[in-house]
């Protein structure tokens, strides 16, 4: 009962499987939803690094500076806290209705008129999963640049990858892209992004992205510090989720490696896990789209494709478990 459209598996530059499902083929471009958000975190480390960004300690304000019409405390707001997604910004991330602000923001006529509103509901500086700080994070870079984030991912990435496709990224009314989503493109060409990041930001040559970025990302005690997710990456991680944080301290109690309590929101609803991270990271989209990098084994897997729903097998357990088979 899941729709898979394309699977790859890349190890050491070679594929290894490569798969289309249905009516579909490598030339297809294909919806990745938030794995976009990998790569508005990756084009702000560019800005970042060419300088347009003077530094990532910067406030927002700096760079938006009508967020303080909305809430003076924006103020206090830096560019890495919205990259690590601790901002504490009032928004909705419930994908199950209608009216949450997440599926307003994939609707809305106008993306940059919701953004002047967004105000900070909590001041604490806690790892919270909102799409709202990529929208951010995209007026952030488009600002600083003076280039649309659409052009700019044009010139820094798609141009010197060689990427295959003309990709597609979805505007609004005016011609904002949806930052947080919404960026389609072929299996390869979302591989080629793990692969960036496998080979240390250095692309045939050309060093696109700071070693110490990639770094930062790749390293395990870096994700244990943030929560397993850190400058729009996510870390792989064993996880088990509990409904109350008792169980989840009690089943850590009874591990002898090195297990975390962990807390997150879904659909309105606190949960609690215990996880330990692996040394892998992903881009992940709410339907199950993947690009997981592996370093260790030099393995890129890449899933598009929507509706996974095993209840026991998930998408993310499934790409761990199969790393976990290949060999280095």
């Amino acid at each position: 009962n899941s729709l898979t459209y394309g699977f790859l598996v890349i190890r050491n530059d070679s594929i290894l499987y490569e798969k289309y499902f249905g009516d579909v083929d490598s030339s297809d471009i294909f919806p990745s939803f938030s794995v976009a958000k990998s790569f508005v975190g990756t084009l702000t480390q560019i800005a970042h690094q060419e300088g347009k960004i003077k530094s990532l300690s910067d406030p927002v304000t700096q760079y938006l500076p009508w967020l303080s019409k909305s809430d003076r405390a924006w103020k206090n707001i830096t560019v890495q806290n919205v990259l690590d997604m601790r901002t504490g910004v009032k928004s909705d991330e419930t994908y199950n209705s209608p009216f949450s602000d997440v599926i307003q923001l994939g609707f809305t006529r106008n993306l940059m008129a919701r953004l002047k509103k967004m105000k900070i509901a909590s001041h604490s500086k806690d790892f919270v999963y909102k799409s709202a700080n990529t929208q951010l994070l995209g007026a952030i870079v488009e600002s600083a640049t003076g280039e649309k984030l659409a052009s700019y991912l044009q010139q820094k990435l798609w141009l010197p990858m060689g990427m295959e496709s003309d990709a597609a990224w979805q505007t609004d009314a005016k011609g904002t892209v949806r930052a947080f989503c919404c960026l389609n493109a072929t299996l390869k060409d979302f591989a080629k992004l793990g692969r960036l990041y496998l080979n240390n930001g250095n692309w045939n040559g050309k060093q696109i992205l700071s070693k110490d970025w990639v770094q930062t990302i790749l390293n395990t005690d870096t994700m244990q510090a943030y929560q397993g997710y850190k400058n729009h990456w996510w870390s792989s991680r064993n996880i088990k989720r509990f409904g109350d944080s008792l169980q989840a301290t009690q089943f850590i109690a009874a591990q002898k490696g090195n297990w975390y309590l962990g807390r997150g929101v879904r659909n309105g609803k606190t949960y609690f896990s215990a996880y330990n991270n692996l040394p892998a990271v992903f881009a992940q989209g709410m339907l199950g789209q993947f690009v997981y990098v592996n370093p260790g084994k030099k393995l890129i897997i890449v899933r598009m494709g929507h509706n996974w729903k095993h209840k026991d097998f998930y998408a993310q357990k499934f790409i761990e478990n199969l790393a976990g088979m290949i060999s280095k």
